[in-house]
């Protein structure tokens, strides 16, 4: 299956960052992987949202309180 393609908002005034930031988090839900913000010159920044689907986010993560095994009945 081929990987989403990461969202990427050019050109964001310092300033606009975190409203760019709390709209994007609002989108992408639970299916947020990561955000990047890297400075462009001066006082602008690129934003770039990356997804991914929440079965394959479930798949790696192993939930707390399960054990690793299944224990053999005593």
């Amino acid at each position: 299956m081929p990987r989403r393609a990461a969202v990427v908002t050019p050109r964001i005034p310092l300033f606009l960052i975190l409203p760019v930031i709390r709209k994007e988090l609002k989108r992408a839900g639970e299916e947020l992987v990561r955000i990047v913000v890297k400075k462009v010159n001066r006082h602008f920044y690129n934003i770039s949202v990356r997804t991914q689907t929440i079965p394959h986010l479930l798949q790696s993560v192993q939930r707390a309180g399960t054990p690793d095994r299944k224990e053999a009945p005593t």
